[in-house]
């Protein structure tokens, strides 16, 4: 049970342990299976209405991609997209609740919400599943016409280690003169030092603690020096925000991610990039995958407002 004394969380993720992540690859791989199988069972209907395509990526390896559109659009509408990459610290799959919030994106925004299947560590690690994530945008604009998508209304948004691929696209778009309407950042991993005070303060918080985002940075980024990562893999690091598009920027009070997403929203905004930003009291690392209340309702809201007004 999580410590109220020393974390006074909403009463909804009181019971949240602090979570040791399962970063070795067999167990990985056996949690993985078990996930696909868990969102099947509780997201067969999303998962039935949704149209899977195969994407290649940089190495000619091919990963799926889940197009979600809302109900009533006919199928040749022209809507906005939104590329979405989901969390997991890099090394979990998507989640049932991920998948439950794709029709409500798609239904809220009106927009046809892409969710990305990409490569996971400790099997791959940085930049394949960056790779990834950068090939399904590049696909989404070279078939806008076919997926009856506006390729001049794209956005990209992802939850902790897809918040991070999130920044880190949207990053290499403005070195590619590739236009992007906004990125959604919510509670995003983007800096790797985890020297923030959140990160080093909240080592036993609820379900995800500061151990564990050590490990995962150590995990995905092998053989790289906290000062000095890959370009776009931990996207604080990057010195010239300017330029950037518009960003949304969640973070939960009791997560080691929360500063760093702090701070990162006030660098953007310094750099003169429109900054719409969220932070809800007493939530928790992954707030709105626990309890469907009204903060994890709230911050839904802000999220489709803020994609809504972007697209």
């Amino acid at each position: 049970m999580a410590n109220l004394q020393k974390y006074p969380v909403h009463p909804d993720y009181a019971k949240m342990p602090s979570l040791p992540f399962p970063f070795n690859g067999l167990l990985t791989t056996l949690f993985n299976r078990w996930m696909h199988i868990d969102t099947w069972i509780r997201q067969r209907d999303a998962m039935g209405k949704a149209r899977k395509h195969w994407v290649a990526s940089a190495d000619r390896s091919y990963f799926p991609v889940y197009e979600f559109r809302p109900d009533n659009a006919a199928a040749d509408e022209p809507l906005p997209a939104v590329i979405y990459y989901h969390g997991g610290a890099f090394v979990l799959t998507y989640a049932s609740s991920h998948v439950a919030n794709m029709p409500h994106y798609a239904r809220e925004v009106r927009c046809a919400v892409f969710l990305v299947d990409y490569r996971l560590a400790p099997q791959h690690v940085f930049p394949k599943g960056f790779e990834d994530c950068w090939a399904a945008l590049q696909w989404v604009r070279e078939k806008a016409d076919w997926l009856h998508v506006d390729a001049g209304r794209i956005a990209v948004m992802g939850d902790s280690a897809g918040g991070c691929f999130s920044a880190g696209i949207a990053q290499k778009a403005l070195d590619e003169q590739c236009a992007l309407r906004g990125q959604c950042l919510i509670y995003p991993a983007l800096d790797n030092t985890c020297t923030t005070l959140s990160a080093t303060t909240f080592d036993d918080a609820p379900l995800f603690n500061g151990v564990a985002n050590k490990r995962m940075w150590q995990v995905y980024l092998p053989g790289h020096t906290a000062a000095n990562p890959p370009a776009y893999a931990a996207p604080a690091s990057r010195q010239d925000l300017s330029g950037l598009a518009p960003a949304y920027v969640e973070t939960a009070e009791f997560d080691p991610l929360r500063d760093e997403g702090k701070v990162y929203a006030k660098r953007l905004r310094e750099a003169g990039v429109s900054v719409t930003e969220h932070h809800p009291a007493g939530t928790i690392h992954g707030f709105d995958m626990v309890k469907p209340n009204h903060l994890a309702q709230e911050a839904l809201h802000k999220r489709c407002e803020f994609l809504k007004a972007i697209l």
